[in-house]
């Protein structure tokens, strides 16, 4: 009932094997490059995702006078919408195969930025505070 299954694969098989060839490290190099995240794209859809929302957020309160909780919702679908289109439109022209990445980074771009003025802003306050207190 058992099978005897030969160690090494059939001649015609492994002679194919043999006769591949590896490619070169310039070609390995260019496709490297290409799944790269690229600087200028995260920056600019970074900006563009920051004008789409202060831009949607200014339309929604000050010129149509909604509430602020559904104008902060659209400046936040404006914030995402114009940053998404910008990294996926500028990968796309660019030929970069790294859209997903170039998006995720200038997410994180915004993320960090917010941080830093949250922090920013925390010293601030207690600067004032113990200057208040004097």
């Amino acid at each position: 009932m058992a099978q005897n299954f030969p160690a090494q694969p059939p001649p015609n098989r492994q002679d194919e094997l043999y006769n591949q060839s590896l490619p070169s490290y310039e070609e390995y190099e260019l496709e490297i490059d290409e799944t790269r995240p690229s600087l200028p794209i995260i920056l600019i859809s970074a900006a563009c995702g920051i004008a789409g929302g202060v831009v949607s957020l200014y339309i929604t309160r000050i010129a149509l006078r909604w509430e602020p909780q559904p104008s902060v919702f659209a400046a936040v679908l404006g914030l995402s919408l114009g940053m998404g289109a910008a990294g996926a439109g500028l990968s796309v022209l660019t030929g970069s195969r790294a859209a997903i990445a170039n998006i995720v980074f200038s997410c994180a771009l915004i993320g960090a930025s917010l941080l830093f003025f949250a922090l920013c802003s925390l010293v601030g306050a207690l600067g004032a505070t113990l200057l208040l207190l004097r």
